[in-house]
Parts: structure tokens; sequence; C-alpha cells
């Protein structure tokens, strides 16, 4: 299942990957005659880049090495950067076309073709690498985003301080290194408890557990404990080695199922939707024990799907993750129209809502529509 699973996901990728691809060849083509000396080595660039990500991600699938993870380092940059290039030549073909019926271009640029493309060529990639040094800059620099959250319970003196962190996706780019600072930053939050909501490790475990995955989440520090469930990427790497890693390191691992948390709450943790494509289908929400414990519940689901389910369950609140906010401008309104809520808070009923863009990147390295962060709920009851 896991195999059919990448292999359709293989074949929809690469079908839009090359069409993009393609569109920016057109372009290239009519720049690079006028490139002089630059002409084979910008075309001899621009084709190995083309090949390095599929080249990588497929050849690491079937025989991963030093080189493949390499390939698929430099395709994940190279594939924030295409998509910019991407937009940059649609909206140079825009004003294009405008041109056409407004004449809003000097008649210098546009009457000769050559050096219409030429400086096409150069202004598009100038921005182009400026947005993404500024994605990467924006993606190595997590915020801390604090809330005060009332829900219905025992009165407390103090709040309970709750770290939600999700979509780490640990692996082949985001290494020890960045592993390690985003836990000083939970860390820095003073957590009484943490969840962590899913998609924790990236592609593959051992690229997870390479990264001292588990000596790292030890690392946590929070007196109430530290919680995950299984994200759609702990399935589609191996969803009982992922457990058992998040296992070494001190974490609870709760699949469907819940737990008691010392008489003030009970937290409930659920499978990802992507457990029913893997042949392990998830209960429904009212089925899993302890969900009508008489205490205010809190659910961690991973994809912020059906929505409705925890309202119906009576739930106090549910924190997910899985949409990054779209991660790269401009597929934020993408998430936005596929998801009820693809990021803050919503109400439903009695049933609050924490939707978080998450804190770590899947695909290029780099975040443009969506800061990564840590959130901080301080829950008080009444």
């Amino acid at each position: 299942m896991r195999m059919f699973s990448f292999i359709s996901f293989l074949g929809i990728f690469l079908s839009v990957y090359g069409a993009a691809n393609l569109y920016i060849w057109l372009h290239l083509a009519r720049a690079a005659p006028h490139l002089g000396i630059l002409k084979i080595p910008v075309v001899a660039l621009f084709w190995l880049l083309v090949a390095a990500f599929p080249a990588g991600r497929i050849g690491g699938a079937f025989c991963r090495c030093a080189f493949t993870d390499m390939l698929a380092v430099v395709g994940s940059w190279y594939l924030g950067f295409m998509i910019y290039v991407m937009i940059l030549l649609a909206v140079f073909d825009l004003v294009l076309l405008a041109d056409n019926w407004l004449r809003i271009l000097p008649h210098s640029l546009t009457g000769k073709r050559g050096k219409t493309a030429l400086a096409a060529f150069w202004i598009v990639i100038t921005i182009s690498v400026m947005i993404v040094a500024a994605g990467r800059w924006n993606a190595l620099n997590p915020v801390i985003r604090e809330f005060d959250v009332t829900l219905k319970g025992t009165p407390r003196e103090a709040p309970v301080r709750v770290v939600v962190a999700t979509d780490l996706h640990v692996g082949l780019l985001v290494r020890n290194h960045w592993l390690s600072s985003m836990i000083e930053t939970i860390n820095n939050a003073r957590p009484d408890m943490v969840l962590l909501v899913g998609d924790i490790v990236d592609s593959d475990v051992t690229h997870a557990q390479e990264e001292r995955l588990s000596e790292e989440l030890a690392a946590i520090n929070a007196t109430l404990g530290v919680f995950a469930v299984l994200g759609n990427h702990e399935f589609y790497s191996g969803s009982e080695e992922a457990a058992h890693s998040f296992r070494d390191g001190g974490v609870t691992v709760l699949r469907d199922e819940s737990v008691d948390i010392e008489g003030i709450l009970t937290l409930v943790g659920r499978d990802d939707r992507a457990a029913s494509r893997m042949g392990s289908p998830r209960l429904p929400l009212a089925d899993i024990p302890g969900v009508d414990s008489g205490l205010p519940v809190i659910v961690m689901d991973h994809t912020p799907s059906d929505l409705h389910e925890a309202e119906e369950t009576g739930v106090a609140l549910q924190v997910s993750g899985h949409t990054h906010r779209g991660q790269l401008w401009p597929f934020n309104y993408v998430t936005s129209r596929i998801f009820e809520q693809d990021w803050g808070f919503l109400k439903k009923g009695d049933t609050l809502y924490y939707i978080s863009c998450g804190i770590g990147v899947w695909g290029p390295p780099i975040r443009t529509s969506s800061r990564p962060e840590v959130v901080v709920l301080n829950l008080n009851f009444q």
C-alpha cells in the first residue's frame, strides 16, 4: 500500500513538475542565445537542477546513498526556486499580453525580442533568489504564539501551560542542528505539557533516526508529559517504526486512545485519516474510550478535516496541523479553500479549534506564506 501511494503521488508530481519546467525552458531557450559565454553553463545547470529532485527522491526510494540524499536536498531547493521563477514568468507573459493591447512598455524594450527575453531572464532570476533567501530566513526563525484559553472544568489557581508543536518533518531537510533548535524553542516556552500533533518525521523514519530524533525528543522538559499522535507522514514512512522512535524519546504516543492528565483533563490522540489508506482505519471519535470521562476533553488530530465530529462529541478543544498554511505563497489560498480552517482559531458550538501552521518544512526548505510557530495555550478552567 505504501508503494502504491508513492507511485501514485510520483506520477501526479512528475506530470506537474515536467509541465512547469517545460514552461520555464521555453522562456530560457529564448534568452539563452543572448547569454554569450554563459549559455552552455546556464543551460546545463538548468537541466541538472531539473533532474535533481526526481532523481534524488526516486533513487533514494530504491537505493539510498549519500549521492541520492544530496540530489534530493539540491532538488528541494530548486523546487522552491522553480515555483517563483514560474510565477514571475507568468507575470511577465501577462504584461507582454497586456502590452499588445495597451502599449504600456517602451518600444526600445519590446522592439527587440532578444533584449526583452534577456532582461526578463535576469530580473526573474534575481527576484526569485531574493524570495528564496527571505523564505529560508523565515523558515529558520520560528515564533512563539501565546494565547489564554478558558475551558469548562474544575477551577485551578494556575493555568496549565500547553505547548503545541506540529509538522517538524525531521529527515533530509530538517537535520539534527535544526531539530535541536526546535526543541530549544519548545523548552523556552516553559511548558507543563507538550503536544506533538503529527508529521514529526518526514518521508523515512531512518532519516529521522540518523538525526538522533529519539535523543532530541528526550530533551523536552514538561512536568505533565510529552504526548504525540501520528500524522500522514508517519503512515507513509512506517507508523510502527515512527511510534517506536517517539517512545524511545520518552514520548507517550496516543493511537485512538486517551489518557487522564492528573484529573485535570482528558487528552485524546487520534491516528491520522491516512491510516485508512494504509489498511488501519481509525476509530470514530465517539468510540474512543475516555471521551465521555466528564473532564474537559482535548483532542489531538493531525489533519483538520471533519471538524464537526469533535463538536458533536462535546470536545472542549481540538489541536491540529498539517496545512502549513500553504508554506509557499500563493498556496495559502489553496489550503484556505480545501480546509474549513487552515490556520488559527475556530469556534464551532462549544468546541474550540486551533490549527497550527507548523514549525518545520516539507518539500522546499523555505516558508513564504506563514511564519513557523510554536503555540502556547494557557488553559484556565471554570
